[in-house]
């Protein structure tokens, strides 16, 4: 009786594995799996589904081997949770590129010009990249007078000599 019963689901999950004869084998199932995860990867962030499309193009593998049904399924879920629990934040730990400076934060540290004076403690002009910006600065600077950024307030640079 366990035989048949056995039998009879081998007989269920490899029709189940090849969508009822529509695929070649279990092995294409898989590696089609693996082909649309990683699809679907490309538009998810987070490396969630690539970890499982690995999964699955290793599950192919020992599809591929002879292993049965069982085995693949085992197989594929053994290897989903390895997968999510190693490669996954390897992954992200690899792909993270830590603070990213960004918008006006980015100014700071950059060299500029004096384009009209600036009294101590007072306002005046200096030339960033391509754009003219208000600054303040705490020494009288003269225009033509090399400066560094310092500090980024609003729309207002505080500048400094280098």
């Amino acid at each position: 009786m366990d035989v048949l019963l056995v039998q009879a689901t081998r007989g269920w999950l490899d029709d189940a594995l090849t969508f009822g004869g529509v695929l070649a084998s279990p092995t294409e199932l898989w590696l089609w799996l693996c082909l649309a995860l990683m699809i679907v990867e490309i538009f998810t962030a987070g490396f969630f589904l690539g970890a499982l499309s690995l999964s699955a193009l290793l599950t192919a593998g020992v599809s591929a081997v002879g292993v049965g049904p069982q085995g693949q399924l085992a197989a594929f879920a053994v290897l989903s949770i390895a997968g999510l629990g190693w490669l996954r934040p390897f992954a992200v730990k690899l792909l993270d590129r830590g603070d990213v400076v960004t918008n006006t934060d980015a100014l700071v540290g950059s060299a500029a010009t004096v384009t009209a004076r600036i009294p101590a403690g007072g306002v005046g002009r200096v030339q960033l990249v391509n754009e003219e910006w208000r600054a303040t600065a705490t020494e009288s600077l003269q225009a033509g007078d090399a400066v560094q950024v310092v500090a980024v307030k609003g729309n207002t640079l505080s500048v400094a000599r280098p």
